[in-house]
């Protein structure tokens, strides 16, 4: 579900940032007359737990539990029919399940389906699902496979029919989606300290690794004090937020950072399955079209340019400058990352009202008065030339999602498969799998699964027009006999492969923290066909080297110059290529000159070992 809320009267992320839960709580208190007198607790002057070291080993695997099992027929998976199936996933190589669901909800709200997101009592577990005694025995055993397991929370409210709203009714205030919304402005130290013990105890008395926030975090310091709750108890937490940009010792990482499956914009989209060099080029300020209109006080005139010299304003392009404002709506301090700044010539020597910058990704930014839609920026300098800055990177882990619930036919026609692979190696490889960032992926994705909707599941979020035509993937129901098909066994080998080999190469396909910008490079190349742009990644000790083909019905004949000197590997006689993938660990010995004429075949995508290949290369003793 996606849903941004934001109350004037609660502080802003900056405040967080710049000074401390401790003091953006006073400055509520301050903005409401009610206060948030106690909701800090004693955690005040703690310094925030760090992200734990196992984030960058994630690959998280979304699992909604009524139709990810159905042993007793649709919408009948539980916790011990999840627990049954953690060796295959185990096998595949998946590290952290979000479980999309655990609590006590109601089972038609949204698309006529169960659904995590229509929860009566986050305190409850919902007993169709299985016992306590249950629940913790399927995070006993995800433990003991080396599987973290993240709750999905949402933040917002509950349902109308919710017991809570009869028992603590000063709790709520208003509602969205249908349902009845938390007051989380109204000063209720009793709902924060409910709060903060609920989520507490699912991990002191669960083991839960972490949570993925719905809609909007809207009270980060509640967060904090439970993460800081799971540290003290010995039992490090992270949290992924849904669409607000990680906060230092809160958040770790953000879902939607980059999306494959749900439309952000032309460009983005394509360059993520095309040119994932490009994508690290856009994101870090050496190329990309921005567009700057400034509109002046004295008579409301307006003027623009754009960085390809269109229009009277001439932009510049400057690449990642100084730190000046954050990535969120509403915040205009700085975050802890540079900004992309922009120089803009021809400016008038007139009071400016505001101005507007856009890029070709659809975000935009604005000097006055932002809104949901925008974010802040900085202006620096006089006219006739001044700097922009507008920021691109947020705090936290880098993070791709290939596929989640919200695939649905409000982005498809009714009957077309939600999923976002659908059998295509070049896609989860080259796009997601082996890319520096968090790995997330719905299940079914990795044997190319069908989509098979539960019977009663409505195209509509509020039902009662299509019922049994739904195409949300919440409500898919996996298939496992797919699995003993051909075609769907040879995915799932292919995924658990890339896996492999992910986790085996970590050192060098490592994930940095705080946007730094990974190693990772565009390779020059020639080909039959269109691909892809190969990229190498690499270290001091060696590089990996990544191309695709995403067509389905040609091979593709690549000849690749690996450029040595630019990734700190020349000035050695033999280098050692290993086929990584799909070819099970031959190698080949070429000379240094032959490295500029390196030659390979990429077969067709959506088969066996197609689509994608990968390649280690070492200096040869």
């Amino acid at each position: 579900m996606r849903r941004r809320s934001n109350n004037p009267a609660w502080p802003s992320r900056r405040d967080f940032l710049r000074n401390g839960v401790g003091a953006a709580i006073g400055l509520a208190m301050s903005a409401n007359p009610r206060g948030f007198a106690g909701s800090l607790g004693q955690s005040g002057a703690a310094a925030p737990p760090p992200s734990p070291q196992w984030v960058r080993d994630l690959i998280i695997y979304e699992v909604a539990p009524k139709g990810f099992t159905s042993p007793q027929g649709p919408e009948s998976g539980t916790f011990m029919s999840l627990k049954a199936k953690l060796p295959y996933l185990e096998d595949l190589g998946i590290t952290g399940i979000w479980l999309a669901g655990h609590a006590l909800a109601d089972s038609h709200h949204f698309f006529n389906i169960w659904s995590a997101y229509a929860v009566i009592d986050i305190s409850k577990l919902d007993p169709s699902l299985g016992s306590p005694e249950e629940f913790r025995g399927l995070i006993d055993e995800a433990h003991r496979r080396g599987i973290k397991i993240f709750l999905d929370v949402v933040t917002h409210g509950v349902m109308n029919n919710s017991p809570l709203i009869q028992e603590h009714p000063h709790w709520f205030r208003g509602g969205t989606w249908g349902m009845t919304d938390y007051d989380w402005y109204g000063g209720h130290t009793d709902l924060d300290d409910w709060w903060v013990k609920v989520w507490s105890n699912y991990v002191t008395e669960y083991g839960v690794d972490g949570y993925r926030i719905d809609t909007a975090i809207l009270r980060p310091d509640l967060w904090k004090r439970i993460r800081e709750n799971a540290a003290t108890a010995g039992h490090e937490i992270a949290i992924f937020d849904e669409v607000n940009a990680p906060i230092p010792g809160v958040t770790d990482f953000l879902q939607h950072e980059n999306n494959i499956s749900i439309p952000q914009s032309p460009v983005l989209d394509e360059v993520l399955l095309q040119d994932i060099p490009g994508f690290y080029s856009r994101k870090f300020g050496r190329i990309g079209h921005y567009k700057v209109v400034i509109q002046y006080a004295d008579d409301g005139s307006r003027v623009e340019g754009s960085s390809d010299a269109q229009g009277a304003l001439r932009v510049h392009l400057n690449g990642l400058g100084s730190d000046k404002v954050s990535r969120t709506w509403d915040d205009r301090m700085p975050d802890g990352v540079p900004d992309i700044e922009l120089t803009v010539e021809g400016v008038a020597t007139r009071p400016i009202e505001n101005i507007a910058v856009s890029d070709d990704e659809r975000h935009q930014w604005r000097l006055h008065g932002v809104n949901d839609r925008e974010r802040p920026l900085a202006l620096e300098g006089e006219p006739p030339s001044v700097k922009l800055h507008v920021a691109t990177l947020e705090p936290g882990w880098p993070s791709i999602q290939l596929s989640c619930h919200d695939n649905h036919g409000a982005r498809r026609p009714i009957g077309e498969n939600p999923y976002a692979a659908q059998g295509s190696r070049s896609i989860f490889g080259y796009s997601c799998l082996f890319t520096p960032m968090i790995p997330l992926f719905f299940s079914g994705e990795e044997f190319n699964a069908s989509f098979r909707s539960i019977p009663w599941a409505d195209a509509h979020i509020y039902g009662g027009k299509e019922p049994g035509k739904g195409t949300w993937l919440y409500g898919n129901m996996l298939d496992w006999s797919e699995l003993n098909d051909p075609a769907h066994r040879a995915m799932f080998e292919d995924v658990k492969k890339m896996m492999a080999v992910r986790k085996r190469e970590a050192g060098i396909l490592a994930l940095r923290p705080d946007q730094k910008e990974p190693a990772l490079m565009a390779v020059p190349h020639q080909t039959d066909i269109g691909v892809p742009v190969p990229y190498l990644c690499w270290n001091q000790e060696g590089a990996i080297l990544v191309a695709g083909n995403p067509d389905p019905n040609q091979d593709a004949r690549l000849k690749i110059q690996i450029p040595l000197n630019k990734i700190g590997l020349a000035g050695h006689a033999h280098y050692k290529i290993t086929d990584l993938w799909p070819g099970g660990g031959e190698t080949t010995i070429l000379a240094e000159g032959d490295m500029k004429n390196f030659s390979c075949a990429v077969k067709r995508d959506t088969t066996p070992g197609g689509g994608l290949r990968v390649f280690k290369i070492e200096p040869n003793p």
